[in-house]
């Protein structure tokens, strides 16, 4: 009895889905039926199935016959409608042969999820006619002309010009730098730095030795040595001659040469004279004394400092000279 219903329930079962299988339907379409050669049309193929159901789909190559080539082919689309479910897939077709061609039909294989059982649903034919270009023979065949030569616009030539100048660009520089690394030049200069003003080093020189304290610590002789050496190269800077491989004698001599005012000249002989007794006599000055030198050098300096003089010149351009301040001249 148990064995009779479930035999019973598999063929309804079976019934049932042979009753819904009936409402799948497999199809194709053209866009049109009748194409020039060479043409491309669209042709759309699908199925309509029950909800639940699954197919296979058939294979499409790059050709459906001999005659009839596909382009393009799209994705599957799926859109469902009540308790139907639609497949379907666009292709882009044409062909290169005339005549009147046929499109076989297409099998779709399908059956319930999960259901052994497999069903098949077949699309009709279709005929497509390609037709070729009516040639009026009548009429006197036309030359061929040929291509129309069309002017370069400048975007057109801009680039080339653009990598022209920037190869011929390269070759210079490539040759620039080969001539400087030649010469052992560097490839850039660096601008230097403008000089300081001698009197600006001097006097900034004076006043770290003055906060150094040297004599207040008994070195006396480093002392008038710093100081003298700070004037010597003061004087080399400041009148271009060679002060620091010169004795004080020799330098005082050089001063009056360049009639250097004589109050600050003779306070500064003393400071160089103070110095050498300090160096070669081992004398022992008094701490005003030692004020006294730093005080003389500094007044020295202030004194003979580069100043720059505007003048006005006969032909109206102005000319910077450089003058000894001080001098007697």
């Amino acid at each position: 009895m148990k064995a009779s219903i479930k035999i019973l329930m598999v063929l309804l079962l079976s019934f049932g889905n042979q009753m819904m299988a009936q409402n799948a339907e497999a199809y194709t379409k053209l866009d049109t039926n009748a194409i020039m050669i060479g043409d491309q049309i669209g042709m759309e193929l699908g199925i309509s199935l029950p909800i639940g159901f699954t197919t296979i789909w058939p294979t499409i190559n790059d050709t459906i016959t001999g005659n009839i080539e596909v382009i393009a082919k799209s994705g599957i689309d799926t859109l469902f409608d009540n308790d139907q479910m639609i497949l379907s897939q666009q292709l882009k077709i044409t062909s290169f042969d005339s005549g009147y061609f046929e499109i076989p039909r297409l099998s779709f294989f399908f059956g319930k999820d999960g259901d052994s059982l497999q069903y098949l649903s077949e699309t009709s034919n279709l005929y497509l006619q390609v037709f070729t270009p009516e040639v009026d023979t009548s009429q006197a065949f036309k030359v061929i002309k040929a291509p129309y030569s069309e002017p370069y616009t400048f975007m057109e030539v801009f680039p080339w010009v653009l990598g022209g100048l920037l190869i011929i660009a390269v070759i210079i520089f490539v040759i620039w730098y080969l001539i400087r690394r030649k010469k052992n030049k560097p490839l850039f200069k660096i601008k230097p730095k403008p000089l300081r003003p001698p009197q600006d080093i001097a006097l900034e020189k004076l006043e770290e030795l003055r906060l150094a304290k040297v004599w207040q610590q008994g070195m006396l002789k480093s002392y008038h040595s710093q100081l003298t050496d700070i004037a010597r190269e003061y004087l080399h800077r400041r009148f271009n001659f060679d002060a620091p491989e010169m004795t004080s004698d020799e330098i005082i001599s050089e001063l009056k040469n360049q009639k250097v005012n004589s109050e600050v000249l003779n306070k500064l002989n003393a400071a160089f004279t103070l110095s050498d007794l300090v160096k070669f006599a081992k004398a022992q000055p008094t701490a005003l004394e030692n004020d006294l030198s730093h005080s003389h050098c500094i007044d020295f300096v202030n004194e003979t400092a580069m100043v720059a003089e505007i003048e006005k010149s006969e032909n109206d351009n102005i000319s910077i000279n450089l003058e000894k301040g001080g001098s007697d001249v």
